[in-house]
């Protein structure tokens, strides 16, 4: 899934900046196509992005245009199937901003728009400004995902890059997951009135002759290897992006990434059970992405369609 990738303001142009280094590639071809805008000249030069790839914008009145940047950025011959736009929500700038390139996206193309919210410490900012301009930009674009300060590091881009990875085929490694997944499950999953919020969990294999030898019989390596992927996800849940009212969810998405040898339906199915146990109305679904000879096992669980946080 090749994203276009705007960050807005100083925290969502570094987060864009990081993802150009740290995202993914798929057939050497990055997946995130990334940008940044802010309205500070000493913020754009400490930003790590091509010259080209950078904007100043000048806001005046609490009004932003965009349309002169969306232009020239459109106008480049890059493919996208959605766009990702990303800003601090303690930056009245970078929300107004990146409100109205969602507007904007939204009327120029039908690919779907993503927000990625960044939540500042709640001790730093008003509640009830945050909770409106989480509302502004959730009805600027059609999936809005929410993540902490704090917890911006290695794990979001690892699970970004999971995501991003959807869809794409990788022409050297010519192998299919137990569950294929494309784009279309992750909007489907995603678009839901609310926010969005995702955990990300990783293993490491440590795949011996000794762990052959104490585990002979298939049914013991099933058993294991499912063990294990139910301890992911559960990490996973416990360790979220904000705290959310999970039991508020409306619709969940299980992806399992890395080596395929170690992710099994049986795995697949009891993490699927144990995300229905969160409440009788959520829709599960699921897929995974093979890296063959990966020495490790990695899940994103997203959960949509939350209403308030965990308090």
């Amino acid at each position: 899934m090749k994203l276009l990738t705007i960050g807005v303001g100083k925290k969502g142009s570094k987060l864009s900046s990081l993802l150009a280094k740290k995202g993914v590639k798929v057939n050497k071809i990055p997946l995130f196509r990334c940008y940044a805008v802010t309205d500070s000249l000493e913020d754009l030069r400490s930003i790590k992005l091509s010259q080209k790839n950078k904007f100043w914008l000048m806001a005046g009145g609490g009004r932003v245009d965009v349309r002169s940047i969306l232009n020239e950025i459109l106008g480049r011959y890059e493919i996208h199937e959605g766009s990702l736009i990303i800003t601090s929500l303690d930056d009245e700038f970078g929300v107004a901003t990146a409100v109205e390139f969602g507007k904007r996206l939204m009327d120029y193309s039908e690919d779907p728009v993503i927000g990625l919210g960044i939540v500042p410490p709640i001790e730093s900012v008003n509640p009830n400004e945050l909770k409106q301009r989480i509302r502004k930009l959730r009805y600027a674009v059609r999936v809005l995902m929410l993540v902490e300060e704090s917890r911006i590091d290695r794990n979001l881009i690892e699970a970004l890059n999971i995501i991003a990875r959807v869809g794409e085929i990788d022409l050297k490694k010519k192998i299919a997951g137990e569950v294929v997944i494309d784009t279309s499950d992750v909007f489907n999953a995603l678009i839901c009135e609310g926010f969005s919020v995702f955990g990300f969990a990783k293993r490491g294999l440590s795949i011996s002759w000794l762990y052959k030898v104490l585990l002979r019989r298939e049914s013991e390596l099933v058993a294991v290897r499912t063990q294990r992927m139910v301890e992911m996800v559960n990490d996973a849940l416990q360790n979220l992006s904000v705290q959310g009212d999970t039991e508020t969810a409306k619709s969940a998405l299980i992806v399992f990434a890395g080596n395929p040898n170690e992710i099994t339906m049986d795995g697949m199915f009891s993490c699927i059970e144990m995300i229905e146990n969160i409440n009788d109305n959520i829709v599960v679904r699921y897929g995974d992405y093979p890296i063959p000879r990966a020495p490790y096992i990695s899940v994103v669980l997203f959960l949509a369609g939350i209403t308030r946080f965990k308090l």
